[in-house]
């Protein structure tokens, strides 16, 4: 048996949302967009957001802790520069910034670079 296809109503048109004639009871359609997801009640028939948000992030986070707990990397990648393979961690496109810390406990250099997540620990920072 193959594998259906299943393909929601679709939108790329700003803050449109879908008018109960516009769906059947309990179809789904999705405003890429806006990055929302609507569907119809199949009990009352009325359109609801089901999730999303227009103010979704634009972007994904990760932290890291050195092992010795003296330096910590924060970095964000856009959703626009993920790699269409491989890993998000190998995109080269990380903003990274880094933190070194004395033994008192304090903030002694921060400073950032561009690259791979993976390779945070090697990368020139300035």
């Amino acid at each position: 048996m193959a594998n259906p296809i299943i393909k929601p109503k679709s939108s790329t048109v700003a803050s449109k949302v879908p008018a109960s004639s516009d769906l059947a009871l309990g179809e789904i359609c999705v405003n890429h967009t806006d990055r929302r997801l609507y569907s119809r009640n199949p009990s009352t028939g009325e359109v609801y957001k089901l999730a999303g948000t227009k103010d979704a992030p634009d972007r994904v986070w990760a932290f890291d802790l050195s092992s010795d707990g003296t330096t910590t990397y924060l970095g964000f990648l856009l959703y626009s520069d993920f790699p269409n393979t491989g890993s998000v961690y190998d995109s080269a496109a990380w903003e990274i910034s880094r933190t070194i810390f004395n033994t008192a406990g304090t903030t002694s250099t921060e400073s950032s670079a561009t690259g791979q997540w993976s390779n945070r620990t090697s990368l020139t920072f300035s």
